[in-house]
């Protein structure tokens, strides 16, 4: 039986207690169903996981019981960042999920030309969500460390400074295995539905990024995400 694993962002001791935050306890119990004595994985994005076990306190409240911490590691040698200009809401979620799973190490959200308009409260709302995002997909997919979310900023505002990525362009002939190892970071710009405009992507090519080309079909912006990630854990990570 697979144990549950808790996300919980402050400083942890093994065999010691702590009181569960309520919106934890409420998840806890009336999401994952599990009741008093229920063994968890506990990380706090520091490296490595605690062997746990959860005690009611209460109709509403759970004390957390930390038992041995456990030195794991998941994280890929790869070093992606993920330069991801915002899409559908939907759409969004997927690729910020999957670039998780992914081993994806840090995520930019960048407003282009095609991203869906956001008011300032929206995009503070759609910040926190996503960061909800990561820590539930590091939960579920094993990670201990959760990726770092940058603030939201323009695309514009993003490229103003000299860059070295890679972006996807339908007009270039590079593919990825033409392309050598990398000796650090492989960032990846990715656009929104409808891609990147002609305005954009030059530049983009112009601050420093790298054109590349997955194949002759167009791919939607969580599809193109998706893909370009694995492809480099398989050329350069750990999923070969």
């Amino acid at each position: 039986m697979r144990i549950p694993r808790l996300f919980i962002p402050e400083v942890l001791q093994a065999h010691s207690r702590t009181l569960l935050p309520r919106d934890t306890a409420h998840y806890v119990f009336n999401v994952l169903r599990l009741r008093s004595g229920a063994s968890v994985r506990v990380f706090n994005g520091g490296g490595g996981e605690f062997s746990g076990q959860i005690e009611a306190v209460g109709k509403k409240d759970a004390e957390l019981v930390l038992g041995e911490f456990h030195p794991i590691e998941t994280e890929s040698p790869l070093q992606l960042t993920l330069v991801q200009a915002v899409s559908r809401p939907e759409h969004m979620d997927f690729t910020l999920q999957k670039s998780v799973e992914l081993g994806v190490q840090k995520i930019v959200p960048v407003l282009s030309e095609r991203s869906p308009p956001l008011s300032a409260e929206r995009q503070a709302k759609r910040q926190q969500h996503w960061q909800g995002i990561l820590t539930s997909a590091c939960e579920q997919c094993g990670r201990n460390r959760v990726p770092q979310l940058e603030a939201l900023t323009s695309l514009e505002a993003w490229l103003s400074l000299p860059r070295q990525g890679l972006v996807l362009a339908p007009t270039a002939t590079q593919r990825f295995a033409d392309l050598a190892k990398p000796t650090g970071e492989v960032q990846l710009l990715i656009g929104a539905e409808g891609g990147l405009s002609e305005r954009e992507l030059a530049f983009a090519l112009e601050a420093g990024y790298q054109g590349i080309v997955l194949g002759k079909r167009i791919l939607r912006t969580e599809t193109a995400a998706v893909a370009t990630l694995a492809i480099c854990q398989a050329f350069w990570g750990d999923l070969a």
